[in-house]
């Protein structure tokens, strides 16, 4: 009898087994591609996200728990690593993604028609309803074998794959396509998996067994959708933990539901308010970054995160303790950074209560402004930085590339605690100034600091925007580097 998925999974988490994984690839590299080349629309890219997908199969296999119906975690995870990929590459995309949708046939319009929307469609749907609509209609599996997959009964699958049906109907109804629930299942059925690259298997199992034959652009993607996953593993134990405290009467706090994730119980001080770890941030602003279109507020969005806009003048008075991070963005104008000197210790209280904070320094080099801890700014413009940790995981997008621009940094830190992590320098020569740091983080009491003396755009040709999204998640995450030993 051929091992199931969990088997094979197993096998290859235990012994490595090269038959195990490649065996895994044959059976779903149909389908993972077919998702993927749903949400880019470009063959190339959805062979890159394929690849992805499966290098974190390989790294998550020994943790996949009892009853993971593979194909369905296969879906979510490519879905996500399309996302992800997307983010950096949108309005491309896009133009590609229709340029692939008018190639189609004239009379597949209905599959032109909710393709596009197919994969979020499934992918909003709960787990059981979405592994049912998988099982059946992706991997064209009867209903007996869904029942027996999902551990259910072949009366309990048919109901469950009709009624999963009709809110994928619902949904593509609300997105102004009307479409019956049996014709839905005859176009997922007909057009869902399309045949991947035949070489591409034989590449994913190559890259899983031997790393330095991963693209540096793959490894990057396979890194950041775990980052998501894991994200995501917490946000569910917050909201399940609401939902029994909803449940019961009582108040389960989000601090409590992520350190029940986490396994960790923080002690509050009677000094200083404890600050309630969540997904909601604080942006302090009183005007555009210059003429940047990406700001935070942007990505955030994209990101998924709630968020307040507050101006400077309410530094002073704000509770700052329901957010997880505050964001001071760059080149604020008015009163701004006068408002931030006149509350500087409120920021100080709020980052020791176990507050994040997160600075980014450019336009604030004429103003003298103290961070927590004491630590100040010098006006310097460099030209070129350094990055030192390249592994950082705000820092990986950018594969350790020297940050050369007009302003790669407006100033350098002073002053910095001596456990303070350096992440980019100004230059002396082609070396480090270690004397300068440019970018850097620390801890402070139950919080941390993040502090950059440059500016998160691309108006400037230096790709650095591409770190605002990694800096907003790592703010978010609150697992703090530590170098590889």
């Amino acid at each position: 009898m051929a091992m199931g998925d969990l088997e094979l999974a197993r096998e290859y988490a235990s012994r490595k087994s090269e038959d195990a994984f490649t065996t895994l690839v044959s059976r779903h590299v149909n389908m993972v591609y077919s998702v993927a080349l749903r949400q880019v629309g470009n063959a190339h890219q959805a062979e890159e996200i394929t690849q992805a997908v499966f290098l974190t199969l390989a790294r998550k296999a020994g943790s996949l728990r009892n009853g993971t119906i593979l194909s369905g975690w296969l879906f979510q995870t490519t879905r996500l690593t399309a996302a992800n990929f997307m983010r950096s590459e949108m309005r491309r995309i896009r133009r590609e993604q229709e340029a692939y949708m008018e190639s189609l046939e004239p009379g597949e319009s209905v599959w032109r028609e909710i393709s596009p929307k197919l994969n979020d469609a499934i992918g909003n749907l709960n787990a059981a309803d979405r592994d049912a609509i998988i099982l059946r209609f992706v991997e064209g599996k009867n209903l007996q074998e869904v029942g027996a997959a999902l551990g259910i009964s072949e009366e309990a699958a048919k109901k469950r794959v009709s009624r999963a049906l009709e809110k994928l109907r619902t949904f593509f109804q609300s997105e102004k396509t009307e479409i019956s629930s049996e014709r839905l299942s005859q176009v997922i059925q007909s057009h869902a998996v399309e045949s991947a690259p035949a070489a591409l298997g034989a590449v994913i199992v190559a890259q899983v067994l031997n790393a330095t034959a991963v693209q540096a652009s793959t490894l990057t993607l396979m890194k950041t959708t775990l980052s998501i996953m894991k994200w995501m593993k917490i946000k569910t134990a917050i909201i399940t933990l609401l939902l029994l405290g909803a449940a019961t009467g009582g108040i389960i706090s989000v601090t409590t539901a992520l350190t029940a994730e986490k396994k960790e119980t923080p002690k509050a001080t009677k000094t200083t308010p404890a600050v309630t770890a969540s997904r909601k941030v604080l942006i302090f602003r009183n005007q555009p970054s210059w003429n940047r279109k990406r700001d935070f507020e942007e990505v955030l969005t994209e990101l998924g995160f709630a968020f307040d806009v507050k101006p400077s003048a309410d530094m002073g008075t704000a509770d700052m303790t329901p957010y997880s991070f505050v964001v001071i963005p760059g080149s604020q104008g008015g009163d701004y950074y006068e408002d931030y000197t006149t509350s500087a210790s409120r920021f100080d209280r709020y980052v020791t209560g176990g507050g994040t904070l997160v600075l980014e320094l450019n336009g604030a080099e004429d103003n003298n402004l103290t961070l927590p801890a004491g630590v100040t700014m010098a006006k310097n413009g460099a030209r070129d930085n350094l990055i030192t940790v390249p592994d950082h995981p705000i820092l990986v997008p950018f594969q350790g590339k020297q940050i050369h621009a007009t302003y790669a940094s407006h100033g350098y830190l002073q002053g910095l605690p001596k456990e303070a992590l350096t992440l980019a320098t100004e230059t002396t020569g082609d070396q480090p100034a270690l004397d300068r740091p440019t970018f850097a983080e620390y801890a402070l009491g139950k919080g941390h600091v993040i502090a950059a003396c440059q500016c998160f755009h691309d108006r400037d040709n230096s790709k650095r925007g591409i770190l605002m999204p990694t800096l907003v998640s790592y703010a978010a995450e609150r697992e703090w580097y530590s170098a590889k030993k």
